[in-house]
């Protein structure tokens, strides 16, 4: 194997075990508002404790990635991740549940952070798409063992389902100690400087913007539709089940899409898959019947895996075109994403329990509409173009 797919593969079990803890969770909604008694507010705590620590961490790797070295973080991460799964496996309460959720989201962060510039520092020139494929293609393969997790944990319990994904984390320590170091980033003599740099970029703001629409779509998704398919007669195991089939069909999207991104350029594929995302909050304001949210639930494992075989290539563009490291625009993209989804799952079940759901997405419809003005002014700057 060559040794850039080494880091790719040692990364993208690292994204498994992340995708495969978030969206484990996500079926299991219902099960601790039942076995807690949380409001909506409360189930939306406990995803916003996964994220909340991610915008510190991430700008902090632009700092620690150069002093340490994005391997070292990586292994670190993984150990984190291992023993807070540990913690969340056995929670009693509600407030340790959080607690291990907090501490899985804090080596997320440098996941996301480090470990993608670690992928994107040492991938071929022109195949930045494709190893960020291939990476968010090891994600939606987590995205489907998730969803089983979450069934598993509700029939054997979370003892035997989130051991086993403790187990994969600690395989992810092993592969990021074996694979290479990589090339050795150039610390930023001024950090704050060079994050403006970078953001002042067409191809970054882009990124960002795709990030912000995916996050705030997806942030209500995440939460408002396994509730109100708990709520209304769906079991777990069919709500395991939708999210399973579209992280499956993630799985396999990913590559052909890191791939398309290569050969056409990160900025239309952004575009593209940004309009699609869209739709999905517009429909679920209508209160569709349940197999409409179960299919929203499927669709989403492919697009998001499209989203982040765009987001990556293109952030780097900016950041190549700034004259500024990789690990400083994944940092800036880490911090954004995290702060959506740590705000929107709060800011969402605040609006559904004093409105409705149809309410809530209603606001992510008029909160997505400027951002994807932004997205589209980017995208058709002739810089931006070109550089794709």
């Amino acid at each position: 194997m060559q040794p850039h797919r080494r880091i790719t593969v040692a990364v993208g079990v690292s994204m498994f075990v992340d995708a495969s803890l978030y969206l484990a969770v996500l079926p299991l909604l219902p099960h601790y508002v039942d076995r807690f008694g949380l409001t909506t507010l409360q189930a939306g705590i406990v995803l916003a404790a996964y994220p909340v620590s991610v915008p510190f961490v991430s700008i902090a790797c632009i700092i620690w990635v150069p002093r340490i070295g994005a391997r070292r973080i990586t292994v670190m991460s993984a150990m984190l991740m291992t023993a807070a799964t540990v913690v969340f496996a056995w929670a009693p309460t509600a407030t340790i549940l959080t607690l291990a959720r907090f501490l899985q989201g804090a080596a997320s962060g440098s996941i996301w952070t480090a470990s993608m510039s670690w992928v994107t520092d040492n991938a071929p020139p022109g195949r930045r798409g494709r190893e960020s494929g291939i990476v968010m293609g090891m994600l939606s393969a987590g995205s489907v063992a998730g969803p089983g997790i979450g069934a598993l944990a509700s029939v054997a319990g979370s003892g035997v389902a989130f051991g086993l994904v403790a187990a994969v984390s600690a395989a992810g320590i092993v592969l990021a100690l074996l694979a290479p170091v990589g090339r050795t980033v150039v610390a930023e003599h001024d950090v704050r400087g060079a994050i403006a740099r970078g953001a002042r970029q067409p191809a970054t703001q882009a990124a960002i913007a795709l990030a912000a629409v995916d996050l705030i779509a997806f942030g209500a998704v995440d939460l408002l539709v396994p509730i109100h398919l708990g709520s209304h007669g769906e079991s777990v195991v069919v709500i395991a089940s939708a999210i399973g089939v579209g992280a499956l069909l993630g799985a396999a999207v990913g590559p052909f899409a890191g791939r398309l991104v290569d050969r056409i350029g990160p900025a239309p594929v952004g575009l593209a898959v940004a309009c699609s995302v869209v739709a999905i909050p517009i429909v679920l304001a209508l209160t569709p019947p349940n197999w409409v949210q179960l299919a929203v639930l499927i669709v989403g494992g492919p697009m998001f895996a499209i989203v982040g075989s765009a987001m990556f290539p293109l952030s780097t563009l900016g950041a190549d075109a700034a004259g500024v490291s990789h690990v400083t625009v994944t940092g800036l993209m880490g911090a954004t994403w995290a702060a959506g989804f740590t705000i929107v799952p709060v800011a969402l079940g605040v609006v559904a329990d004093l409105t409705s759901p149809a309410v809530a997405y209603a606001v992510v419809v008029v909160a997505v509409a400027p951002v994807m003005l932004l997205l589209t002014r980017n995208v058709r700057r002739s810089a931006l173009v070109s550089q794709a």
